[in-house]
């Protein structure tokens, strides 16, 4: 008797993400209780920030996730400060003054203090709308993904 071996064809389609970034001087907790008290998302701290090792920097990470219309989102802090001391390998000044390294997680933009990062277009829109109506947001708007150079970058499962 002979075993019948089936081959099942599995077609991973690619999930569409969409971004916006985000300039503002609050925290990224604050930006994550606004949004949850103004809509009806429940952005969590994840236990594991995000590291990039090349660059050395840890970012923060909130997300929030509906699993009955599988949509996924996700707050991301774009800058890590560090404080390097320096020690007593510069005795020529008057204050020991730790060196300060700032990070970005994307270098195109700098400039943006999050981002928030959906599966949902429609889900991100209602995001900016929020965003947008809040006087302690400078700016919102949505990035295209050709815009990033680095997309290897993006993965963080």
């Amino acid at each position: 008797m002979t075993n019948k071996v089936y081959h099942l064809e599995v077609e991973d389609e690619p999930v569409e993400e969409h971004w916006i970034a985000i300039h503002t001087s609050l925290e990224a907790h604050q930006i994550a209780f606004y949004i949850n008290k103004h809509t009806s998302m429940l952005f969590k701290r994840v236990k594991k920030d995000l590291k990039n090792e090349k660059r050395e920097g840890v970012f923060l990470l909130f997300e929030w996730e509906d699993l009955i219309s599988d949509v996924k989102c996700q707050l991301i802090s774009n800058k890590s400060i560090q404080e390097i001391s320096i020690g007593k390998t510069n005795s020529s000044t008057l204050f020991e003054l730790p060196e300060i390294n700032e990070v970005s997680l994307l270098s195109e933009f700098k400039q943006a203090d999050f981002f928030i990062k959906s599966t949902n277009i429609d889900t991100l829109k209602t995001i900016q709308n929020q965003l947008s109506n809040w006087y302690k947001v400078t700016m919102s708007y949505k990035i295209s993904l050709e815009k990033i150079k680095n997309q290897l970058n993006l993965i963080f499962d």
